[in-house]
């Protein structure tokens, strides 16, 4: 991955050779992409300036944070995530280090603006604590001069799931072109396309309140309710969600894909959506429904549960990534089905 990483950073990659290093990202091991990292980390930032000391107290305190756990279950899951992670923290690294030709943030006339593109996913931070889970072609901004505990708000379009800062006394409002939002303290998924023609938000924990920003007409929901707006008449719908609908509005904070009786078409899309890579069925019926979850971390763990659930070979390739299953299992397959 050297040479095409080189290349990279001297603004000298071909599209073919762009979609390569993407495909090679995608695909390393966790200690390949540990490994990358950690070169380029020594290689372009300079920590001399930082204490020995200021580096072991940091390095204790998380050590200490986990051992208070006295938990196992708890560090392999942490470690687990800092894996499933280690694929997304890669092209991050390699943006900070200026080896990609855009920022996935920019200022204009004093506000601070986060966007995602087509198939990116990325968790924003706001200065109270609040987090943001942004998926894919979302935009949140802000006014960092004017944004304080006392003043918590935010425009925001797209679908993000949102973890509120509680502060009973300070609320936190999300402007939208269609709605408003309001809450003080809160876990909710929020679907806010432009393009859509309704605005959805699904509450998990707390209290929010929805304003219309046509009409001014309101509504308050409570926790496992799902709000629907509907843009063209102005109206509110509240209804109660079940256990497997949380599990899709949360999928995004964990850094999953939620699908039920899914045609397997949709889910190949949305998985070529997420890891920008082209995938290609053969011999495999794409109208297939598809139950199931898979992370949008790691590209490899998508390919071995497709594998294993349609018995076929997984091939690579510098344009991308084929599933193939052979003619005797395809006939076989039928077989059954017709049995």
């Amino acid at each position: 991955m050297n040479n095409i990483v080189e290349k990279y950073r001297q603004s000298r990659l071909t599209k073919e050779e762009l979609q390569q290093l993407r495909m090679q990202v995608n695909l390393a091991t966790d200690d390949e992409v540990a490994t990358e990292m950690h070169a380029h980390w020594q290689e372009e930032i300079d920590i001399s300036g930082v204490q020995d000391k200021a580096i072991d107290a940091i390095r204790n305190n998380v050590h200490a944070h986990i051992a208070q756990t006295h938990a196992p279950t708890l560090q392999r899951r942490i470690w687990k995530r800092l894996q499933q992670a280690s694929v997304i923290l890669l092209p991050i690294c390699l943006i900070a280090l200026g080896y990609l030709g855009y920022r996935q943030y920019r200022t204009y006339n004093n506000t601070l603006v986060f966007s995602t593109g087509r198939g990116e996913q990325v968790n924003i931070c706001l200065p109270d604590g609040t987090q943001a889970h942004m998926n894919e072609s979302s935009k949140l901004s802000y006014q960092p001069n004017i944004f304080s505990d006392q003043h918590r708000e935010i425009d925001f379009k797209g679908e993000a799931y949102f973890e509120v800062h509680h502060d009973q006394r300070h609320a936190f409002t999300i402007h939208g072109t269609d709605i408003n939002v309001t809450v003080t303290g809160t876990k909710f998924h929020l679907s806010s396309y432009p393009e859509s023609p309704t605005v959805t938000l699904c509450l998990l924990e707390g209290a929010v309140t929805l304003r219309s920003v046509k009409t001014s007409e309101q509504i308050k929901a409570k926790p496992y309710e799902l709000c629907s707006f509907d843009k063209a008449s102005g109206r509110f719908k509240i209804e109660p969600i079940t256990g497997e609908d949380t599990a899709y509005y949360t999928a995004l904070h964990h850094r999953e894909m939620v699908f039920h009786s899914t045609p397997l078409k949709q889910v190949i899309d949305r998985i070529s959506a997420i890891y920008d890579i082209d995938i290609q069925l053969q011999n495999i019926d794409e109208n297939d429904r598809f139950t199931g979850t898979l992370p949008t971390s790691d590209l490899t763990q998508c390919m071995i549960v497709l594998s294993k659930l349609y018995n076929c070979q997984v091939n690579t390739n510098e344009h991308g990534v084929t599933l193939t299953r052979s003619h005797a299992d395809r006939r076989r397959q039928g077989q059954g089905n017709n049995g």
